[in-house]
């Protein structure tokens, strides 16, 4: 009976394990950053800065579906950034991680976005090293942003075409807020495994249809900011 008990103890605690649920971010870049999240369902912590070197755990409930904005050289209270910010207005570029742990219980599926431009390097990876681990880093710029090594949106010909609305405030978008953008070949060269325009995916036959949302069947996720690499994953 006693090993009977511990036996099914012991299931309970692979269960357990094999259903952890979280989403940390690791700073792996020199300088602190600053988290602006934003959630179609569920929760999560906003407005989170974390040091350089530093790591968090965003508080995420089971069914969050959302974004982390990543904004650099902020105040504060996040209320001014070089890159980031509040609000979406154009000058403030920033790189984006999506992720949906709604759709598919027991699963995410992420992708990082360069749509808003880039402000740090980014990789989405699971606890389960067979999942593929999204990447990207970006050396030089068509449209070179504020601060040091960031970019303005791939959908901007120019910093003032960005400041001018070339994205709506409502949300990303190049052409017809679907098409490529003036500078989206960069950065799909860039970035193989990364939107670098809306239907990059390949949605109503835009081309190419990269290679850039994944879904894993374990949730404990990270997202490393600055891992200085490129994934390059095909389908």
């Amino acid at each position: 009976m006693a090993f009977s008990a511990l036996f099914t103890l012991a299931i309970a605690a692979v269960v357990s394990v094999a259903q952890a649920q979280s989403l940390t971010v690791v700073n792996s870049c020199s300088e602190s950053v600053f988290l602006f999240t934003q959630n179609s369902y569920g929760t999560i912590d906003n407005d989170v800065t974390v040091a350089a070197g530093a790591s968090v755990d965003m508080g995420i409930s089971s069914n969050w579906d959302g974004a982390i904005n990543v904004g650099t050289g902020c105040n504060s209270d996040g209320s001014s950034c070089t890159t980031g910010g509040p609000t979406w207005n154009g000058v403030t570029p920033f790189s984006r991680a999506e992720f949906n742990f709604w759709a598919i219980p027991g699963s995410v599926t992420y992708d990082i976005s360069l749509i808003y431009g880039y402000s740090v390097g980014m990789m989405i990876s699971s606890a389960d090293a067979s999942c593929d681990a999204f990447a990207c880093t970006i050396t030089g710029c068509p449209v070179p942003g504020p601060g040091d090594d960031t970019c303005y949106s791939p959908c901007c010909s120019s910093a003032s075409a960005c400041a001018n609305g070339a994205l709506p405030l409502g949300g990303g978008g190049c052409t017809n807020n679907a098409g490529p953008g003036p500078n989206s070949p960069f950065y799909y060269n860039s970035c193989f495994n990364a939107y670098a325009f809306p239907d990059n995916d390949g949605a109503d036959g835009y081309t190419p249809a990269d290679f850039v949302d994944y879904t894993c069947g374990n949730t404990d996720i990270t997202l490393t900011l600055c891992p200085g690499t490129t994934s390059h994953y095909t389908a």
